[in-house]
Order: structure tokens, then C-alpha cells, then sequence
């Protein structure tokens, strides 16, 4: 057990996603849906109709019981490493509560993380501005 005590095991390079710990940080288990491409960490991601998880901002278009019907992914959680989802569904991580770097969290182009600041806010997840040093 302790042979890994002593010797490197693995490398961690800061990315300025988490921004306090004021507020506990905590995962939980997702499935991120096929198609999805290659998705970074703090990358916002939406509980799509089927409950995989999908880019938050983007728009879906299912069979409903009422014919097709088309919704936009919300916000749900932030996504805690990197993945490939370009052709297979991925089981991952992601963060559901905690402070984050409001800079680091990855929309799609042209969105902007202030509009989901206060929805984030009611699940648990704190978006705020870091200050560069």
C-alpha cells in the first residue's frame, strides 16, 4: 500500500476551473452522450431527454409522445476532465457544487456564462470572477 509513498504517480497542472473552497466541491457520476465530441474540463454540460449529459446552450431534437420535439440543453454540472465522446457515450464526472472560475467555464461560442450564473447558483455551483495575477 504504501509503495507509492515515494515516488511520482502521477502530474497535476493548475487550470484556474476552481476558484474558492467556501463552498465544498462535489462530483457526481455522468454519462456524456455520443456525439459530443472531444469535451475539456469545465466544459458546462445540460441533462439531455434520454439523461445523457450534452453541451449546455445546445438544442436537441427527439420522438416525444406528441411527435418531434426539440428542447435546449440547461445547465447541470461542469466537467471534471477531459473526455472523448466523438463516437461512443463516456461515464465520467462532473462537478455539482463548489466555486469555479467564471473565465474557465467552456459554452458554446457566442454564450456567455452570466446567463446561467443564478440557475448555477440554486444547484450549488458558485460562478465568480478571479482576479489575474
Amino acid at each position: 500500500m504504501g509503495e507509492n509513498l515515494y515516488k511520482k504517480v502521477g502530474e497535476f497542472t493548475p487550470d484556474k476551473l476552481i476558484a474558492g473552497n467556501a463552498i465544498p466541491i462535489t462530483a457526481k457520476g455522468i454519462t456524456v452522450a455520443k456525439g459530443q465530441g472531444v469535451l475539456v474540463r469545465g466544459t458546462l454540460l445540460g441533462v439531455a431527454h434520454d439523461n445523457t449529459h450534452k453541451k449546455t446552450d445546445t438544442t436537441e431534437t427527439y420522438e416525444g409522445t406528441s411527435g418531434s420535439q426539440t428542447d435546449t440543453i440547461g445547465a447541470d454540472c461542469i466537467l471534471c476532465e477531459d473526455v472523448d465522446a466523438t463516437s461512443n457515450d463516456v461515464t465520467t464526472t462532473g462537478y455539482i457544487t463548489g466555486e469555479y472560475n467564471a473565465a474557465a467555464i467552456i459554452l458554446p461560442e457566442e454564450k456567455s456564462i452570466n446567463t446561467h450564473a443564478q440557475e448555477l447558483r440554486k444547484l450549488g455551483l458558485y460562478i465568480k470572477p478571479v482576479q489575474e495575477y
